[in-house]
């Protein structure tokens, strides 16, 4: 990747900062929880996970937003970018949809390397990617994650494939539920043993696809798996806790300096 930092401010407009954990704030997902109906406090999880992080072998405890998104149909909105798979046109011009993925992963892992792997319980072993779960080849203007992966400097000498999709499993992950089998290592069970993997991907809406992979990774003998995702899909109107986590978000100015785990307690969402 070249110039992460320049690309990045160039379209810093696009960012929205993601909250720590606490109360109001899913642990696993940092989006809002619904609240418990006796006690009226916020759930440690939001529904998505719950549903999400069910009858798996494993899933990731960690998952990390670089930012949050709405959903929108602006060509210069970020979830244009890592869910419609267009290129990000503002006023200062076009910037690819790959150059944008790249440069963003690779400023913040810059940034916050090691608030990762400190959840990791140190440095990473492998990088790896979710596969596509369409049986049909993406357009050649989509350039997978995969490949985005091998473009930034500080991984991917990391990086390397380690799941392909099980295309049975493909309308239940569609459904936005997970399944244990989804997805199969490439590599012989417990040739992974002890891998310390941080898992990339573009978009987090409702898990099925990351938890349903990290599963597949801890059964091949993962030590831990970190997702590391791009952003995450908020939906402000689901409750008051996503409605306050984006009000929030939209009144500051977002850094790449701060993330959703080094974020000092004044960031966290009462």
């Amino acid at each position: 990747m070249g110039d992460a930092r320049a690309v990045t401010e160039r379209i810093i407009h696009v960012y929205r900062n993601v909250p720590a954990e606490g109360p109001g704030v899913c642990r696993i997902c940092h989006t809002g929880p619904n609240d418990a109906p006796i006690t009226k406090e916020p759930w440690w999880i939001c529904s998505s996970c719950d549903r999400t992080t069910r009858g798996l072998y494993r899933h990731a405890k960690q998952v990390v937003p670089i930012s949050l998104c709405v959903q929108d149909d602006g060509e210069g909105a970020l979830y244009a970018v890592v869910a419609r798979k267009r290129s990000l046109v503002t006023s200062k011009g076009r910037t690819k949809r790959s150059t944008v993925l790249a440069a963003t992963i690779a400023r913040f892992y810059e940034a916050h390397a090691s608030c990762l792997s400190e959840q990791a319980g140190g440095p990473f072993t492998l990088v790896t990617t979710i596969p596509s779960t369409h049986p049909d080849p993406p357009a050649r203007a989509h350039i997978p994650m995969s490949e985005i992966a091998t473009h930034v400097g500080a991984l991917q000498h990391l990086y390397q494939p380690t799941l392909r999709p099980n295309y049975e499993c493909t309308p239940i992950l569609a459904e936005r539920c997970s399944h244990p089998d989804a997805f199969q290592p490439t590599e012989p069970i417990n040739r992974l043993n002890h891998a310390k993997v941080l898992l990339l991907d573009d978009l987090f809406v409702s898990g099925a696809h990351i938890q349903s992979a990290a599963s597949a990774l801890y059964q091949a003998g993962a030590d831990i798996v970190v997702a590391l995702v791009v952003a995450r899909l908020i939906k402000p109107g689901f409750n008051p806790h996503r409605a306050r986590i984006w009000e929030q978000a939209e009144s500051e100015r977002f850094s790449f300096e701060r993330c959703c785990l080094c974020a000092p307690s004044a960031d966290r969402t009462a």
